[in-house]
């Protein structure tokens, strides 16, 4: 059988309004260039994109795929990858060329996103240097114990105030994206910061009467902490979160541990927003003077959380790599350690 040859773009025509349209075009002129024998295969609506995908990748032709998009794209094509292989044994490694805000992806191996990193981002590519990338396993459990969904994720897992925040942008971005003034200044950043203000506002003025936050049991590895009121758990995989914060500057995303970080309350988010933003020019003693000592971060690859909500509580809002997911009191998350390959920088470092 001949050698694998074809590089498959991934990339949805249709986003940002149709401007993807125009960066596919970009990409497609520039990976035949650096002759990577390019083929567009365009995400299909409802979910069809993954099987669609691993059915393409088993001619045994392709010997790269590369996402084009945000992190919904990069989850359907790392999804159709891993699918290919559970199914027939192919494993493609996953090249990226994001476009997306945060791209904590791409950015914890020192890709940047947008048109103008095309050119950069194709020489990595062509350079052909992989890297494991450990890929989370979450399970939602009903009261009855069954399990009601699974799913992957390949940046962050989260539930309480960072879902909110992410689902209220959800919903601020279908509002603007009617709209056509707004569409065009109302962009994702701007979208996120007044979700979350809006989210900490609400929250500080729960939290002063006990309406914000849950009780927990996590059990990490084997080790349970019992939680008596928190806010927030964020569950990491890569090393930037949001683009701009590094809970964990030890951690690494092939080294089968995910970070688990424990929100208090607002104050806490911020007091963590502070001490672990990447350009943070305040010494580890001035944080100390301010009342912000480091918190440690406990890290496992086997984690189960139960939450105990509050009489009059509602669901208490659940996410995966920023897209809403099953809302519920119970889950387990589990490390695959080392699932998928991704072409990387030939020293790569967050950016």
């Amino acid at each position: 059988m001949p050698r694998p040859r074809v590089s498959l773009l991934v990339g949805n025509p249709t986003a940002r309004s149709g401007k993807a349209e125009a960066a596919i075009a970009a990409a497609m002129e520039g990976l035949t260039k650096a002759r990577l024998e390019p083929e567009f295969f365009s995400t299909l609506p409802q979910g069809a994109t993954v099987a669609a995908l691993a059915e393409r990748l088993e001619r045994g032709d392709v010997a790269r795929v590369i996402y084009l998009g945000g992190d919904g794209t990069f989850a359907e094509t790392a999804k159709g990858i891993i699918l290919a292989r559970e199914r027939c044994g192919s494993d493609t490694p996953m090249g990226m060329l994001p476009m997306g805000t945060a791209n904590d992806q791409g950015r914890s191996f020192g890709i940047h996103s947008g048109l103008k990193a095309l050119p950069h981002n194709i020489a990595i590519i062509a350079g052909g240097v992989e890297q494991w990338l450990d890929v989370g396993q979450v399970e939602a459990i009903d009261a009855a114990g069954e399990v009601v969904d699974q799913d992957l994720w390949f940046d962050s897992w989260g539930l309480g105030l960072s879902a909110q925040i992410l689902a209220k942008r959800n919903r601020d971005r279908k509002i603007v994206a009617k709209i056509p003034v707004l569409r065009q200044l109302y962009r994702d950043k701007l979208v996120y910061i007044r979700a979350g203000l809006s989210s900490l506002a609400k929250n500080a003025l729960k939290s002063l009467i006990g309406k914000a936050r849950f009780a927990a049991i996590i059990t990490i590895d084997g080790e349970t902490r019992e939680l008596g009121g928190i806010n927030d758990i964020v569950i990491k995989g890569t090393v930037l979160y949001g683009g701009d914060w590094i809970f964990d500057p030890t951690s690494k995303p092939d080294d089968g541990k995910f970070e688990v970080i424990i929100v208090d309350n607002p104050a806490d988010w911020g007091a963590i927003t502070i001490r672990a933003h990447k350009r943070n020019p305040v010494t580890q003693d001035d944080l100390a003077v301010l009342g912000l000592a480091p918190k440690q971060i406990p890290r496992g690859s086997q984690i189960e959380v139960k939450i105990f909500r509050p009489a009059g509580m509602g669901p208490v809002p659940s996410q995966i790599d920023g897209e809403e997911y099953v809302s519920t009191d119970h889950y387990r998350i589990r490390n695959l350690f080392h699932y998928l390959r991704i072409i990387v920088p030939e020293d790569p470092h967050w950016v």
